[in-house]
């Protein structure tokens, strides 16, 4: 996905790797470990779902600056050391 101003400076792409178990399940059959932060798990994969889904989390960013929502859209999973607000 590319976000930001589209096809102007600061327009930049986002990539995940989109995986159903069973992919996985070859990909760990191949090689005991796996590592990667942009992984996105579907019980199916339909592109234009899967398309819809992140567009919709996409959206609802926001930020004080372009540094801060691309780190948010870096991060579209929450993890409870960096997303921590208590």
């Amino acid at each position: 996905m590319y976000v930001g101003p589209q096809g102007e400076p600061g327009e930049e792409r986002f990539q995940l790797i989109v995986c159903t178990p069973s992919a996985l399940a070859e990909q760990l059959r191949q090689r005991p470990f796996l590592i990667g932060r942009h992984w996105l798990f579907v019980a199916e994969f339909h592109p234009d779902e899967v398309t819809e889904w992140l567009r919709d989390r996409i959206a609802v960013l926001e930020a004080r600056t372009w540094n801060e929502l691309a780190e948010k859209i870096g991060r579209i999973g929450e993890w409870e050391f960096e997303d921590y607000s208590g």
